[in-house]
């Protein structure tokens, strides 16, 4: 990315120099949001199935703006299809009393307008940054599917990783501000991942390559924090630095957030709420 190049070559963030995190200046830097809902979440009497079979099955749930939960289930649990409803990915919410930021879902807003409200990392989408030229072909061979061809991302960086969290693209993104730029680096300082700016983002390791997408979900500065099993795969190490990341972020910023994982050892500290689900209901809420 060109444009993005000559930014760093320009700004002079190579440095090794070590400074203190600026918590004031990533707020500073960061994009205003409208934080002025009181209610993140609202779901009543909910129910959804697909042909014959029930996903979920009267579930009602209330985040409020600044909750921490823990929402905890086994496959097939519904977990994926709840956390759908709040990221305005299942059409089926149209039939469900829904409010999400203290609006009812199908009342005029576009599904632009809560994304950008969201911050969301997820195992797929984990998937989808670590493709290579070499895995689209096997995929595309495999599945005889070659509309996948040209959808690699094996020249993004990690820089580009990041900043395509600006505008919700799935790759690379060209229209930087020097804002933007400024911002991207104070976070990836303040996270320790700064020396990982021109590195493609999949050489990175799994632990790193976390953070950075944490760090995506982050830049637009939105009030919920979605987190869907963002610990899979790491070791205890690796699990430990990023729940203790996500408990600063949330120490620091009055962010809403909604952590998914099978396991409570892998919960952040600031958890003080937690759903847990069983075959579609509510078995626990507290």
């Amino acid at each position: 990315m060109q444009q993005s190049e000559e930014l760093i070559k320009d700004f002079g963030f190579n440095s090794s120099e070590r400074k203190e995190i600026e918590w004031k200046e990533i707020e500073r830097l960061s994009p205003v949001i409208d934080e002025s809902f009181e209610t993140a979440i609202q779901m009543t009497n909910v129910n959804i199935s697909f042909e014959d079979k029930v996903i979920l099955e009267d579930v009602s749930w209330t985040v409020k703006k600044g909750e921490h939960w823990a929402l905890i289930g086994h496959n097939g649990s519904g977990k994926s299809t709840l956390l759908s409803l709040i990221n305005a990915d299942n059409p089926q919410v149209y039939l469900n009393d829904i409010q999400l930021f203290d609006q009812k879902r199908g009342s005029g807003e576009s599904i632009w307008d809560i994304k950008k409200k969201i911050g969301y990392v997820s195992p797929e989408m984990h998937v989808f940054f670590q493709r290579t030229g070499s895995y689209v072909e096997t995929i595309s061979l495999s599945t005889n599917d070659y509309t996948l061809d040209g959808f690699s991302q094996e020249q993004t960086t990690c820089y580009e990783a990041i900043c395509s969290g600006f505008n919700d693209q799935m790759g690379s993104s060209a229209n930087i501000t020097f804002n933007q730029h400024s911002l991207v680096m104070h976070w990836m300082e303040a996270l320790e991942i700064k020396h990982l700016q021109p590195k493609p983002f999949y050489k990175a390791s799994l632990g790193e390559q976390r953070v950075l997408l944490l760090v995506r979900a982050l830049v637009k500065n939105p009030p919920l924090l979605l987190l869907d099993e963002p610990c899979q795969g790491l070791d205890k190490y690796q699990t430990q630095r990023f729940t203790s990341i996500v408990d600063d972020i949330c120490r620091h910023f009055n962010k809403t957030l909604i952590y998914v994982s099978h396991y409570a050892n892998e919960m952040p500290a600031c958890i003080n709420h937690r759903i847990v689900l069983e075959k579609g209901r509510i078995k626990e809420l507290y």
